[in-house]
């Protein structure tokens, strides 16, 4: 109930959140986010009693951070870079990958050594200290804008063309169904690997092969959309994904190592592709506003995958339909980005 409910939270929040940060840039919307990130874990740390209040605190807890999201700093990304852009974004958000891999020993320790009230604190400072790190070099970037060089009514002009074009509602289209099919896999792979025979020290083993390949696919996907039209890109992945997903579903254990591989290869390109279209195909005056829709559709879907996913699998009482389900998804999505035109000289 927590991550469904900070996830929809932060899908609500973040139309606003672009509307924000292309009229006053990136600085001061992602310095105010980080401070209200910190108060939230320190409000989770004092006052969480129930499963309500959790729930109503990590939902403002989505709310209050949601301009320390990848909107902000893709933006910065999109902005500074261009020829090399991909790899840049790659780089910048295989940070979320690192954080994976480490974050959970990290706030493990934490709550042996302070308890989990208290590993809410060290978070918060965590957050602050860091966060004035991301501010200071934020502050330095020719791609955190000040108000008095964000052309406003360019941003408003963009926007309302950007939504009135079919090249828009395809993008989010595609990343929907996209996040629909992977969103379901991620959270259900280790129940899929032990339905298929695994115990669950192989299962986490098998799975851990997914952040890895999370990470990769940040980088490498990076680095192609430079030199390859980046919709070909996500067809080439995708098709790769259906193939992993669909021999698992049939052949079982034996595959359950490569079809980790490319799940997680194409999680890992996922965001990666939503800004670098979004620049791309509508440039950089309404990017917060266009991404921030973008990325909810994303979210939305990130959410409603697992549910869909899980009840086709209680309908049926094993998991092998709901993974045809998450290939199917992921064909349309395949589909929808085959329509994608060529970018605009």
């Amino acid at each position: 109930l927590g991550i469904l409910g900070s996830t929809l939270a932060l899908a609500a929040a973040l139309p606003f959140v672009g509307l924000i940060v292309d009229r006053y840039g990136l600085v001061k919307p992602v310095m105010i986010s980080l401070l209200g990130l910190s108060l939230a874990y320190v409000l989770l740390g004092m006052f969480v009693q129930s499963i309500g209040t959790f729930v109503m605190l990590a939902v403002l807890q989505a709310i209050l951070g949601s301009a320390s999201s990848p909107l902000a700093y893709t933006r910065a990304i999109n902005t500074v870079f261009n020829k090399q852009r991909g790899l840049a974004l790659g780089f910048a958000l295989s940070g979320a990958g690192v954080a994976a891999t480490f974050g959970p020993t990290l706030i493990s320790n934490a709550i042996e050594s302070f308890g989990w009230r208290g590993a809410y604190f060290a978070m918060a400072a965590f957050t602050l200290v860091v966060g004035l790190i991301i501010v200071a070099v934020l502050s330095r970037l020719n791609g955190a804008k000040t108000p008095l060089n964000i052309d406003t009514e360019a941003a408003s002009r963009d926007f309302k063309i950007a939504k009135s074009s079919r090249t828009y509602w395809t993008i989010m289209a595609a990343i929907f169904f996209l996040s629909l099919g992977l969103g379901g896999l991620m959270i259900h792979f280790i129940p899929v690997l032990l339905e298929i025979g695994f115990t669950n020290a192989t299962a986490a083993n098998v799975a851990g092969v997914i952040g890895v390949a999370v990470l990769l696919g940040r980088v490498l996907v990076g680095f192609a959309v430079d030199r390859i039209f980046a919709p070909r890109v996500a067809i080439a992945i995708l098709i790769a994904c259906v193939f992993g997903v669909v021999a698992l579903a049939i052949l079982g254990s034996a595959v359950a190592l490569p079809a980790a591989f490319v799940i997680g290869f194409s999680v890992g390109a996922e965001v990666d592709l939503i800004g670098y279209l979004v620049a791309r195909y509508f440039g950089m005056n309404a990017y917060g506003q266009i991404y921030g829709r973008q990325y909810a559709a994303f979210l939305i879907a990130t959410g409603l995958g697992p549910v869909i996913f899980g009840a086709v699998r209680d309908a049926s009482d094993n998991y092998t339909p709901s993974l045809f389900i998450a290939a199917a998804f992921m064909l349309v999505s395949t589909a929808l980005f085959a329509k994608l035109p060529k970018f605009q000289p």
